[in-house]
Order: C-alpha cells, then sequence, then structure tokens
C-alpha cells in the first residue's frame, strides 16, 4: 500500500525547493502524492503556475476568491482561517499518513494545526534559521515545536533546534537538495520569454527582489525608495522579480512600477522558477536586495550579493554576501564593492555552505521510512545539559 503524503506548499518559492524531493518521492512508486496550494498561490498577481504543479502531482481543490487580495494583516489572517478550514475537510477525508511543510511562511503554520488533533506526524523543512527583520522568526520556531521530525540546513541549526527542546533522533542535516549538480548547470530560459532572454544576452544586469520587511512595515515606502535612488544613480540595467505576498508587497510593486515601467534599462518578472532564475544568477553581475535566495543559493554561482538591511539577520552568510544599510549611499557603495575585480576574485572559488549534503533519492527513503507510532507522534523535551 502506498503511504499518503500531503505537502502544503505556500507559494513560488517553496515549491522550487520542494520539487527535486517530492520528484524522488514519486519515481519510488510508494508514495501516494497529494499537494495543497494555500491561498496565496492563487494570486494572479504572481503569476504563480498551477497548472504546472497540476500536470505532476494531484492538487487539493482550494475554492478561494482569486480576486481577493489585499496586502495587509487582516487579509493574512482571512487567508489562513479559510485554509485551515478547506484543508482540515481535506485531511478528514483523505488521512494522509504524513504531512510536510517547509521554512517560515505564516501560511504553514496549517500543517502542523491540523495535523496534531489527527495525530499525523509533520515532517518540517530547513527549522533552526534565524531571521531577526521578520515575524518569520516566530513562526519557523513555532513550526519546529509543533513538528516532529526535522530536516535542517546546517549543523548550527541542528544545534537550535536541540536548544529548543528537540530530540537529536528527530533532526537531520542535508542542506539545500535543490542545489544539487543538475540544477546548477541548467542554463536554459523558456522560448516563450524572449523578450527575457534578448535582455539577459545583451545587458549586463543586476539581479533585484526586495520583500516586506514585516518588522519595519511602517518604513518599507522610505526603505524602497532609496534602493529605487541608488539604482538609477548607478545606472546599472536591472532585472527586478515580484516581492512575496507579506504586507505591503503591492506598495513595493507600485513604487518600482512607478519609477521604472518605462525604463529599457529595467525589466520585471512576476515569477521566473528555479530554472529561469538559476539561469539569471549565472548571467548577473550581482544580486540586491534582501531575498533568501541572496544567502542560500547564490554562493553556488559565485554570485555577489548585496544584502539590504535587518531582512536576513541572523542567517549564516557566505563570503559573496556584502551587508548594508537602507540608505542609498550606503547601497551604492555595496554595489560598488560587488562590481570590483578584486571582491569577484576573492569569492571565485567559494564553496556554498548550504549545498545539499544528501541526494533527494536517499531523503525520499528517509522519508517514507517515517512510521505514526507513539515513538514518532509523543514528543519528549530534551533539556540541554548545563555546562
Amino acid at each position: 500500500m502506498k503511504k499518503k503524503i500531503l505537502v502544503i506548499s505556500s507559494g513560488r518559492s517553496d515549491y522550487d525547493r520542494y520539487y527535486p524531493i517530492l520528484s524522488s518521492l514519486k519515481k519510488t512508486r510508494k508514495a501516494k502524492l497529494l499537494v495543497y496550494l494555500t491561498c496565496q498561490n492563487y494570486n494572479k498577481i504572481f503569476s504563480n503556475d498551477i497548472n504546472k504543479i497540476n500536470n505532476e502531482f494531484e492538487i487539493l481543490k482550494n475554492p478561494t476568491n482569486k480576486n481577493n487580495f489585499s496586502d495587509g494583516a487582516l487579509q493574512m489572517v482571512k487567508n489562513l482561517s479559510h485554509d485551515l478550514k478547506n484543508l482540515s475537510t481535506h485531511i478528514n477525508i483523505r488521512k494522509p499518513d504524513i504531512i510536510i511543510v517547509m521554512g517560515d511562511r505564516y501560511e504553514m503554520l496549517i500543517g502542523p494545526l491540523v495535523a496534531m488533533p489527527f495525530n499525523i506526524p509533520t515532517v518540517h523543512f530547513f527549522g533552526g534559521a534565524v531571521t531577526e527583520g521578520a515575524m518569520d522568526e516566530l513562526i519557523r520556531h513555532g513550526i519546529t515545536k509543533m513538528s516532529h521530525i526535522h530536516f535542517v540546513l546546517l549543523d548550527d541549526y541542528k544545534k537550535r533546534l536541540q536548544n529548543l527542546g528537540e530530540e537529536s533522533w528527530r533532526i537531520k542535516v542535508i542542506g539545500m537538495p535543490s542545489l544539487n549538480k543538475k540544477n546548477i548547470l541548467r542554463n536554459k530560459i523558456k522560448k516563450k520569454q524572449n523578450n527575457l532572454n534578448k535582455f539577459t544576452k545583451t545587458k549586463p544586469f543586476m539581479l533585484l527582489t526586495f520583500h516586506p520587511v514585516t518588522l519595519e512595515i511602517d518604513r518599507i515606502e522610505m526603505q524602497v525608495k532609496s534602493l529605487i535612488k541608488a539604482v538609477k544613480k548607478s545606472k546599472i540595467n536591472a532585472i527586478i522579480t515580484y516581492p512575496n505576498s507579506d504586507p505591503k508587497f503591492n506598495l513595493i510593486i507600485k513604487l518600482f512600477k512607478k519609477n521604472f515601467l518605462n525604463s529599457k534599462k529595467i525589466m520585471f518578472v512576476k515569477s521566473a522558477g528555479e530554472e529561469e532564475y538559476f539561469n539569471l544568477m549565472k548571467k548577473a553581475q550581482f544580486m540586491i536586495g534582501n531575498s533568501s535566495s541572496g544567502i542560500v543559493e547564490a554562493a553556488s554561482f559565485k554570485l555577489p550579493v548585496v544584502n539590504i538591511g535587518s531582512r536576513q539577520k541572523g542567517k549564516l552568510k557566505p563570503k559573496n554576501v556584502i551587508d548594508t544599510g537602507y540608505h542609498h549611499k550606503e547601497i551604492l557603495k555595496a554595489m560598488k564593492k560587488a562590481l570590483s575585480k578584486g571582491f569577484k576574485k576573492s569569492i571565485s572559488k567559494i564553496k556554498n555552505p548550504y549545498t545539499s549534503k544528501i541526494n533527494s533519492n536517499d531523503l525520499a527513503k528517509m522519508i517514507l521510512k517515517i512510521k505514526k507510532d507513539e515513538n514518532v507522534i509523543k514528543k519528549k523535551f530534551h533539556d540541554m545539559r548545563k555546562i
């Protein structure tokens, strides 16, 4: 009998990171995969490719209002409430053996919240990180305490989970499964994106992504305007990808479009997908913004990263990352450093600490071995010995 595994995806970024794992589980033919896409996936602003997912995996229905996506705190809570109710109905009917969640998006809370009353083991990917500038910090550690099995990126992150009282046997250090040689070597942009292809071939460019800093919500407009000023003064071409769906995402999009919509030096990309995004990383002069991709993935491409502000504060940062404040002069100084021959030479042999430590096929086998028994479900708080 196949093991029913329900996977929760909150949007474009986690699905790309999920994909090698889901693909390996599917190949085993020992798993029945069910994918629940939260409300955010149906937001047309971000161009999430639901049909692409549905071609490979069974998507559980989510009758959400595709046009009701304001970018405020109240909408977040409404979406969470909708997803919690809808997912619980699916779980009651489908009765999965395992629920898998990833990262620290607020939507991911629905996984362990629904799993607990049904006594379903929850597997959490990528706990133990720290992001001091975002509410994700609270969500991530909360999901850790509600989950039963943990797959983390780094040894230091395993230690953090142990400090939270998690038993060592529940935690496995795996690195980032999407950072394998096959994914890194992919270098094609889809034919339908001819304009993007032309832009990357003819113009040196920076790759820019700026997400809302949720613990600095009242300062977002100032932060974005400062970044825009730095980009204009740099006179460097840019590919700007859309922010995530946190509060004030619409403000960020509007500010960028107001200043750059008709500029021949700027190109907007709503959602590139992992393969095309990796290709952009390979071709860019540097990355800029506050995306976790600059911290986790960029080093695999020897790509300089200008990391702005506090959103990623607390994460282990490879040597390709240049931290800077929000003032446009600080940003310009960091951009100049990122473009310098000396800095690029200094990171030419960098090894990405987030590189996967286990292949996705072995990871799939580990997931399939998880049992719904008392040993897994009944968690003990493991106190670290005092030195």
